[in-house]
């Protein structure tokens, strides 16, 4: 603060932020160096906003990609806002290969083209379980209230529409229904739905009802028919649960190897499979690091590296209602044993406390590891601590007042 400079970004505490953010609008802080967070989600005014860097990770793709010509437009809007400032000025820094395409980014309109076709069969599933879709006809007419339709007639290049297609079928009826058929058979395939050939009737399953309700990817659910089976151990609902569709774009690199190994040692208690290669050791693909990186978030271990704080995020995003649409899975084909050893690892990873800690770890802010650690070795469990008196557990802790405060949120 001394020279009029602060940062802001989403790993300093919340009353840290908002007293920069008051500083800055205040204009006591001259210079903010911050996260795109800052300039997409907070309304931050400046006179002047610098870009340093258009490379940003993308942890759904894997990679670094480019930051994209909307992000550029709504950071630049912080700049010379009408009812704040009379003038602005917006200055990026990027590679001297990458410049034209910026400016011609910045000068050329470039239509919103949709997203929507690679996601066709899972939102069809959802419409379907919801009840709006259930039949050929209806979805069909249901794609042609999409954004992505418009599209298709404007520019219907881009979505591999032929030139001689589109002159014979102008309004695209015949190709939409090819999508449609396309995506029922893929839910057909995966058991998320029962289709009807001569009256082209959809009707919705439970595996279906799970899917949408979780949001589970179909390609996901075909795995899941194919690997689940009741005598699954937890090392196999793991990895079940790393070669979901929703974790393909999690890349194995070579120079992260090292770590994973150092990750894997010492975080891991489930038994992960890897590969090991002579002159090289264990090499870790891409399966094994997601089941890595969700075991090493259950133990709270410290990552370092940006990318793999990204994809560790990514991981846990989605690996709590995987473990939960497992459950669900297992409760509709009665797999009774399976079912509970599933909730318990949707519990494990909610709480990221292992069935072999202490239940107390999960208020690890309050209540010290040290503590926990000589409640597990004198095996001192929740049911037993309600039997005892505060002061007994304070002289096996060892530590005066302690049993109150185990006492209080066991």
């Amino acid at each position: 603060f001394c020279r009029w400079i602060s940062c802001h970004n989403a790993g300093i505490l919340r009353s840290d932020r908002n007293m920069v953010e008051r500083l800055f609008a205040d204009g006591i802080i001259k210079v903010l160096v911050c996260t795109a967070t800052l300039a997409w989600g907070v309304n931050l005014p400046a006179h002047s906003v610098i870009i340093k860097g258009t490379q940003v990770y993308n942890a759904k793709k894997g990679s670094f990609v480019e930051l994209g010509v909307l992000d550029v437009m709504q950071i630049f809007g912080r700049a010379g806002r009408p009812q704040f400032d009379t003038s602005g000025e917006g200055i990026i820094i990027t590679t001297h290969d990458k410049l034209n395409h910026y400016l011609h980014l910045m000068h050329n309109a470039l239509p919103i083209e949709s997203q929507f076709l690679p996601a066709l069969t899972d939102h069809l599933n959802a419409e379907v379980v919801l009840g709006t879709v259930s039949n050929t006809a209806e979805a069909v007419a249901w794609l042609t209230y999409t954004y992505c339709y418009v599209r298709m007639l404007r520019n219907p290049m881009h979505y591999g529409v032929p030139y001689h297609e589109l002159q014979a079928d102008p309004r695209l009826h015949n190709r939409c229904r090819e999508l449609i058929e396309s995506s029922v058979k893929e839910l057909a395939k995966a058991k998320m739905l029962r289709f009807n050939f001569e009256t082209t009737n959809m009707n919705t399953t439970d595996t279906g009802i799970v899917a949408s309700h979780f949001y589970v990817k179909y390609a996901s659910l075909e795995l899941y028919n194919e690997l689940v089976h009741p005598a699954m151990t937890e090392a196999d609902c793991f990895e079940v649960v790393a070669r979901s569709s929703e974790f393909e774009n999690v890349q194995a690199r070579d120079d992260e190897n090292q770590e994973l190994v150092k990750l894997l040692t010492s975080c891991c208690p489930i038994k992960i499979k890897t590969q090991s290669i002579e002159g090289e050791g264990i090499v870790i693909d891409q399966i094994a690091k997601v089941n890595i990186l969700l075991q090493s978030y259950i133990s709270k271990a410290d990552v370092d590296g940006f990318a793999l704080v990204a994809d560790m995020n990514h991981v846990v995003q989605s690996a709590g209602r995987i473990f939960r649409a497992l459950f669900e899975l297992c409760v509709k084909k009665g797999f009774v044993t399976l079912a509970n050893k599933l909730l318990t690892l949707n519990k494990v990873v909610t709480q990221r406390v292992w069935p072999h800690q202490h239940a107390l770890r999960q208020f690890g802010h309050v209540v010290p590891a040290d503590w926990c650690y000589r409640l597990e070795q004198k095996n001192l469990h929740v049911d037993r601590l309600w039997e005892m008196d505060h002061k007994e557990i304070s002289a096996l802790i060892r530590q005066n007042n302690s049993g109150l405060m185990i006492q209080k949120f066991a």
